[in-house]
């Protein structure tokens, strides 16, 4: 499994800026970056994830939005 200290990020998008329309690419974000993290022999990658802080980013792009998770912490905007 990953150190505590190294960060990972996946992205996928959406066709749609309606959130309804988000769980795919979601889902999909959510298992590539589970593929990074998990052991190579892991027959449910995606327990790794379990109790894990994630971080969502969904920006805009031309067709709709690009979401991305990441294990990295969020930035504080005050700082």
């Amino acid at each position: 499994m990953s150190e505590a200290h190294e960060n990972y990020s996946a992205e996928a998008e959406a066709s749609s800026t309606d959130p309804h329309d988000w769980g795919r690419a979601m889902a999909r974000a959510v298992t590539r970056l589970a593929e990074q993290i998990a052991p190579a022999d892991s027959e449910d990658i995606h327990a790794c994830l379990v109790g894990k802080d994630l971080r969502l980013l969904i920006l805009d792009d031309e067709a709709g939005v690009t979401i991305t998770v990441s294990t990295a912490p969020a930035t504080d905007p005050s700082s």
